[in-house]
Formats: C-alpha cells, sequence, structure tokens
C-alpha cells in the first residue's frame, strides 16, 4: 500500500493509482497501451518509470491528449495529484501553493 498523508488518509499519487483510475474509464485491454503511450510522452520509459508527483503530473498532461475518455480521467487524476501535493505542503507547514503543472 502507498504512504497515505496522516491525518487525510489520502493514498499517496503513483503509477498504480493511475492504472486503477484508467480502468474506470477505458477498456481493459486499452489501458496499457495509454499508459505507456502517456509515460513515453512524457520521457518516461520501461526502464525509468514515473513515481513522484512532479514526474506523474506530465505523465496525465499526456494522458489527456490520447482519447477523450483518458482526458476526462486525467482531469481528475490532476486534481487529486494536485490536492495531494498541496496537503503534503500544508502538513510540513508550507503554505505556499505548489507551482508543479501550472
Amino acid at each position: 500500500m502507498t504512504p497515505s498523508l496522516p491525518g487525510y488518509h489520502f493514498e499517496a499519487p503513483s503509477a498504480n493509482m493511475i492504472l486503477r483510475s484508467l480502468t474506470r474509464y477505458v477498456d481493459d485491454d486499452e489501458v496499457d497501451a495509454l499508459w505507456r503511450q502517456a509515460c513515453h510522452q512524457a520521457g518516461f520509459d520501461v526502464h525509468r518509470l514515473p513515481h513522484s508527483t512532479d514526474e506523474l503530473l506530465p505523465v496525465v498532461d499526456a494522458l489527456e491528449q490520447l482519447s477523450d475518455l483518458a482526458a476526462v480521467c486525467a482531469k481528475g487524476l490532476r486534481i487529486r495529484i494536485m490536492s495531494y501535493a498541496v496537503l503534503a505542503r500544508a502538513g510540513k507547514g508550507i503554505t505556499a501553493t505548489p507551482t508543479v503543472g501550472v
């Protein structure tokens, strides 16, 4: 299980979270192809996959360009990832809004 933010029980963004979300929007046989294409367009490959919030947002940006359903999924993922980033920063006493993905 991916770590969550203390007090929020909010799972940290991860590749698995994106894949689970995609399965709610597209057919199972499309998930892997969309994921690989989005990773490739964001500059990642099978040897170096995205892990951090900063790395996942470009993948979400690329995913948004691949199909209408992937775009709907990507919009929700962006909100979720940015919410996590803001809550994580607030938990550390940082009040400035992150500029990731803006």
